[in-house]
């Protein structure tokens, strides 16, 4: 979810990321729930309420992650942890923005976001998969500077909560809140669907499934959003459900054909004896398809080979990137068994182009999308845990003839330290979370993993940063930020 600083929007497949949505988020996301009452933390301040506008700030385009507008890409990063050497205490949340800074970034300097989204209440276990909030970035007001999002934003006494919270970057840091109005449908990812160069918020409805078939409507919310009421200077909709035959679990962002403004594939998930099958599908339904970005809104161009069930199973889209360096995004897919994909974009689409590449391992945890070693062109970084077996992190380079998967560089909790008598990624989960940015601001992107215990001391919880070089991601050149410690 990156875009090169002093690129243009819509041509560089970092600034959109696929997002995935799987359905217990979609089921735990955002709409209208009533609960629109400020009761929040003191130092939260609402854009309704704050004087003035956006300061705005002069000079080329702002990277999509850039916080505090200095022209270098943050983290926003969701991490838990507990207090060393107090086995007994619960996981608890914070949420926060590590700036990125000359040298690499200082923990103390990070923007902490728990003033306007209260954290979530402390886990008695690992709260991987307990955490159904879904954080987006982009500069969404069109002022110079990234803004974050969080759909399932908790109240003051960490009650779910269906609202969703923009929060408004700046120089200082974010610099006051607005949220979604009620009925919004939940945030579903950022682009430029309309290629006017301004960033554009997309929303999906969540499906009826099989036993209440109606539309599920893809929106466009036409940026720039309004910071007092979140208001978009237009929208449309389009219907990417065919009318509740295919329930959108998983969806992907990216200009995927090179033509200036980004795209949109959808992935349906059903169950094994979904009752729509006994009746037969109509003949015009697919599981995946391919929606192009107009002025006019999303239009359905067809089924994406590689990703559409066909002979095969098809895959789930995880992210995007211009992993070959043609100007048309590619994707990074799932197969249902975890084995991943890569399906490469081209003037008529995704998957007409050059031919899709197994990627020869595992996704299981997370994905990002950067350029580890500066050349310009979208590198990768999945990790992948098994089940009894060690976590692991992947970097691959991208290239002019794709992603180079058999240089791909792993990168394992014992590189860091991590003890063999640990209960392998049970106790470090290595790779829950994965970034990629230049934080250290030498112009190569570094990789941020995110880890429960893995390194010595074991105990402590947070983020390995890994420099980026020209040759790859650096294991040596490396520092750690606790989630506790920052902000």
């Amino acid at each position: 979810m990156y875009v090169r600083s002093g690129g243009t929007l819509a041509a560089s497949g970092r600034i959109l990321a696929a997002v995935v949505l799987p359905a217990a988020l979609l089921a735990a996301g955002c709409g209208g729930d009533g609960d629109g009452d400020r009761d929040e933390a003191a130092d939260c301040t609402f854009a309704a309420d704050r004087g003035g506008g956006a300061p705005g700030r002069a000079g080329g385009p702002v990277d999509r992650d850039d916080v505090d507008g200095d022209g270098h890409a943050d983290a926003v990063l969701n991490g838990w942890y507990k207090v060393p050497g107090d086995p007994d205490t619960k996981w608890r949340n914070n949420r926060f923005v590590l700036r990125a800074a000359a040298g690499g970034p200082d923990p103390s300097a990070a923007f902490p976001l728990a003033g306007c989204y209260p954290p979530h209440s402390p886990q008695a276990q690992y709260p991987v998969g307990y955490d159904f909030s879904v954080q987006l970035t982009g500069d969404l007001d069109d002022d110079g500077y990234a803004d974050v999002l969080v759909r399932g934003v908790r109240g003051p006494d960490g009650a779910e909560s269906r609202r969703q919270r923009i929060l408004w970057g700046g120089p200082e840091g974010p610099v006051a809140a607005t949220d979604l109005p009620r009925g919004t449908d939940p945030a579903a990812g950022v682009g430029d669907f309309d290629g006017d160069g301004t960033l554009d918020l997309l929303t999906l409805a969540v499906s009826g499934g099989e036993y209440d078939m109606r539309a599920q409507p893809a929106t466009v919310l036409r940026g720039p959003l309004d910071r007092a009421g979140g208001k978009p200077r237009g929208e449309t909709a389009t219907d990417v459900g065919f009318e509740g035959w295919a329930s959108i679990t998983d969806a992907a962002v990216g200009d995927f054909d090179g033509d200036g403004r980004d795209d949109l594939v959808t992935r349906a998930t059903y169950d094994e004896e979904d009752v729509r099958f006994e009746d037969g599908m109509p003949d015009e339904v697919v599981d995946a398809a391919l929606y192009r970005g107009t002025p006019a809104g999303l239009r359905l161009a067809g089924a994406v080979p590689g990703i559409t069930s066909g002979s095969e199973n098809g895959a789930t889209p995880l992210v995007s990137g211009d992993f070959d360096d043609d100007g048309t995004d590619d994707i990074v897919a799932r197969r249902w068994l975890g084995d991943a994909l890569v399906v490469y974009g081209s003037p008529e689409g995704p998957g007409a182009g050059r031919k899709a590449v197994e990627l020869g391992r595992r996704i299981g945890l997370g994905s990002a999308v950067g350029d580890v070693n500066g050349d310009g062109t979208d590198d990768l970084a999945t990790s992948y845990s098994p089940s009894g077996d060690e976590g692991e992190v992947a970097v691959t380079l991208g290239g002019a003839r794709g992603l180079a998967v058999d240089g791909t560089q792993v990168v394992m909790p014992q590189d860091v330290g991590a003890k063999p008598g640990l209960r392998r990624n049970a106790d470090h989960l290595f790779g829950w979370q994965l970034h990629l940015a230049d934080l250290d601001t030498d112009g190569d992107d570094d990789l941020v993993v995110g880890t429960f215990r893995a390194g010595d001391p074991p105990e402590e919880s947070g983020y390995w940063i890994f420099g980026g070089t020209p040759e790859g991601t650096s294991v040596a050149d490396r520092d750690f930020v606790t989630t506790e410690d920052a902000g």
